[in-house]
């Protein structure tokens, strides 16, 4: 465990959602990330409080939704899945530019 995080690819697999809102699918795409694996009290999409077990930051924009989760290797090599606990752009001072997403699993 990192307390600042480690480079990892990750893959992210993106929901893909019919039209009365239901989940039908996951594409799988691969991303370049850094993990961070601590826990913490965060507040969820629905406004509770939750435990987020690990943070993934996302150099640039990303589609991402709640519906969406996450798979990686560990230093150990055993495969670990994150799901979508909230999501935070960070943005560029003074401008809608975003310069990370970071996702709470």
């Amino acid at each position: 465990m990192s307390l600042f995080g480690y480079p990892a690819t990750v893959t992210q697999y993106q929901a893909t959602i019919d039209d009365w809102g239901l989940v039908t699918g996951y594409i799988p795409l691969e991303k370049k990330a850094r993990v961070i694996e601590q826990q913490k009290m965060i507040k969820n999409g629905r406004g509770e409080e939750v435990q987020s077990i690990a943070e993934i930051h996302l150099e640039g924009n990303h589609r991402l939704t709640l519906h969406d989760y996450f798979e990686y290797e560990d230093e150990w090599g055993e495969k670990v899945r994150f799901d979508v606990l909230n999501l935070e752009p960070r943005k560029y001072l003074g401008t809608d530019q975003v310069k990370k997403v970071i996702v709470y699993a």
